[in-house]
């Protein structure tokens, strides 16, 4: 996995029908708890925080939880509990903000990073920090709250892949040093898993302390986890799928405009994503009333994400790889789009099409002349992905585009 790239799922597909787990789906939640359990920050009413978050979890039926501003851990098992301990596991990061294991003084009231996951889903379950031994990542992530991750085969209607789960709490602030310590975290996690993990399923999700499609530096022009989003022009890469819900106007926090929790996952899982499925949970008013009035539990919303192991919900086509002999050599585009072949081609017929499967464009062409550049206009569109799929009686290929204002 040596490059990146965001791909922006449907952003009109948020339905009821993807509201909460499924058995027949691997499902997975990050959620910022907000001080949970804190004596002194957050919420005011910790016990009701804490009943209230139990509600949340177990209303939401996922299979794993990535969990952040963890404060009281005995409050954590307790939810635990309330869900079905025999059921349900947890693990509580041994490091946070100036705190390097749970000895310290600072450890117990510090924001803390957890997983919560389904047994009858997990096997052969760990976890472990990132970067722990890094200076430079110890100073980037807040000082000390290094990402963690849990590594386990998930199992789901007797399909097994194995899957890194790594949860992580961004450095907050929307100044520039507070932007340039998160852009060098994101940049070393990156090279972190470029070295260790390149074949690998990976899921990030947790509070990024930042939009994907923006940043709340306001002198940045884009997200300080660029690094992550942006290296595009590679089949491997990694999909940014709470993109979209900054770009249609989604916020993650109440009374705040970006959407900062997010999920990304590498492009080993893609197939498995269900489409649309990612939601930031919103309607958890329909629980607890007053959420978002009260402030009485988080002033993070949930965000939600589905993945079927069997890949057969996919609506992402597969596409060559980069030694393909046709190459864009405008990606990404804004107005045009143009494409070279190694290869003469005649017949040739190009489809651009959305991620949903939807044809915005096509362009017939009786030959394509080796080495001579074809140059495409394209229909004003949304910013996003979209797939260019040249067909002749010689080749069919697909290759995937991003589209910027």
């Amino acid at each position: 996995m040596k490059k990146l790239i965001l791909i922006i799922i449907c952003l009109f597909s948020f339905t009821s029908a993807f509201s909460q787990g499924s058995s027949n789906t691997l499902d997975v939640v990050s959620w910022n708890m907000e001080w949970f359990g804190s004596s002194s920050n957050g919420p005011a009413d910790d016990n009701l925080q804490e009943t209230n978050a139990g509600k949340i979890l177990k209303w939401l039926d996922a299979d794993l939880y990535g969990l952040v501003e963890i404060v009281d851990t005995m409050r954590l098992r307790r939810v635990v509990d309330f869900l079905g301990s025999g059921e349900f596991g947890f693990y509580i990061s041994p490091f946070c903000s100036l705190a390097t294991s749970p000895s310290s003084g600072n450890w117990l009231p510090g924001q803390k990073l957890a997983f919560i996951y389904r047994k009858s889903v997990f096997s052969n379950v760990s976890a472990r920090g990132l970067l722990t031994s890094s200076s430079t990542a110890y100073t980037n992530w807040a000082s000390g709250r290094f990402p963690y991750m849990l590594t386990a085969t998930a199992t789901i209607n007797n399909i097994s892949k194995e899957i890194n789960f790594i949860v992580i709490h961004g450095k907050a602030g929307s100044t520039q040093s507070d932007y340039t310590r998160r852009l060098a975290g994101a940049q070393e996690l990156k090279d972190s898993f470029d070295l260790r993990f390149s074949n690998s399923n990976i899921i990030l999700v947790g509070d990024y302390n930042d939009a994907l499609n923006t940043s709340i530096y306001t002198n940045a022009s884009v997200s300080s986890y660029n690094p992550i989003i942006m290296d595009s022009t590679d089949a491997d890469h990694y999909s940014s799928i709470t993109l979209p819900l900054g770009v249609a106007g989604q916020s993650s926090m109440i009374d705040y405009p970006n959407v900062i929790d997010n999920h990304i996952i590498s492009n080993e899982l893609e197939p498995y994503y269900v489409p649309g499925s990612v939601q930031i949970k919103t309607d958890v008013i329909s629980l607890i009333p007053d959420y978002v009035t009260a402030h009485n539990t988080s002033d993070h919303y949930p965000v939600f994400s589905k993945y079927n192991l069997s890949a057969l919900t996919t609506a992402i086509p597969e596409f060559e790889r980069e030694n393909s002999f046709i190459k864009v050599l405008s990606n990404p585009f804004k107005e045009t789009v143009t494409l070279i072949s190694q290869k003469s081609l005649t017949d040739v017929v190009i489809r651009l099409t959305d991620v949903n499967g939807k044809i915005v464009a096509v362009n017939k062409q009786r030959n394509m002349f080796s080495d001579e550049p074809l140059l495409l206009s394209v229909p004003q569109l949304n910013p996003g992905v979209y797939f260019l799929t040249v067909e002749s009686k010689q080749v069919r290929k697909t290759i995937r585009l991003i589209h910027f204002f």
